[in-house]
């Protein structure tokens, strides 16, 4: 089987929209290891809690993923609900992933562009109106899977990175930023969450500066560490951060 492959209501397409063509709707991107997605029960509950989507419309979903077991290796799925005037449907990209891309370490730079708070309850889903994102990605030096830019809300609280939840190792816990006014709530932290003790609070910049090792992480590469911070060398992955590493090889792939 050839990669990448494009699915479109499970029909093969040459071309699929770019995400800020499509304007409104669900993204989800997720990691295909040996002809399944070990994530896809923590995937499938996010797109529920999105209050778009029901069960009956996740089967010809997970029909689809069946059909990708022969893909070899590891591989990158991206999986869109588009939505808004025209009638809804469900578009897949899969493309090869290597898997040690970013596990050596990731670049981190605090980013100038805020995310806005809500009144209600944040259901953490990943949406297609990615603009605020690249914006936060055009800051950066550089591009590429070892660099990525570091969000605040607008009262200074640190939330995500354009690509991965944050994790902070501070006088002996797990810390990771409160999701609860505005963020995506990823699937690997949530699936870490099930594993280990992740306080969930109020992060700030000093907390970064005082904290002990600093790691990021994401459904479809696991554990990232940060080896720099705002140019400063940190140093490579921590003892801690490398628990968490082996943690996800040992269950997950």
């Amino acid at each position: 089987m050839n990669l990448p492959l494009y699915f479109r209501n499970g029909i093969p397409a040459s071309e699929l929209p770019p995400d800020a063509g499509l304007g409104d709707g669900l993204l989800e991107t997720m990691r295909l290891d040996r002809g399944c997605v070990p994530l896809w029960y923590l995937h499938r509950r996010r797109l529920l809690r999105s209050g778009r989507v029901t069960v009956e419309s996740l089967r010809e979903v997970e029909a689809l993923l069946q059909e990708l077991g022969e893909v070899p290796g590891a591989a990158r799925l991206r999986l869109r609900l588009a939505a808004g005037a025209a009638p809804s449907y469900w578009d897949l990209a899969v493309h090869p992933l290597d898997p040690r891309e970013g596990m050596q370490g990731v670049r981190l730079y605090l980013s100038e562009t805020r995310l806005e708070a809500t009144e209600t309850a944040n259901p953490g889903c990943k949406l297609l109106q990615r603009g605020l994102y690249n914006r936060a990605s055009a800051e950066l030096p550089d591009s590429g899977i070892t660099v990525d830019a570091l969000l605040r809300d607008r009262a200074g609280r640190l939330i995500e990175t354009t690509r991965c939840n944050l994790l902070v190792h501070l006088a002996g816990d797990w810390l990771t930023p409160d999701l609860g006014r505005c963020g995506v709530r990823g699937v690997m932290r949530d699936w870490l969450a099930e594993r280990i003790a992740l306080h969930e609070v109020d992060i700030d910049r000093a907390a970064l500066e005082q904290a002990d090792e600093l790691a990021l992480c994401n459904g479809v590469r696991g554990v990232l560490p940060v080896v720099e911070l705002d140019g400063q060398v940190l140093g490579p992955a921590g003892p801690e951060t490398r628990r968490l590493q082996q943690l996800v090889t040992e269950e997950l792939w």
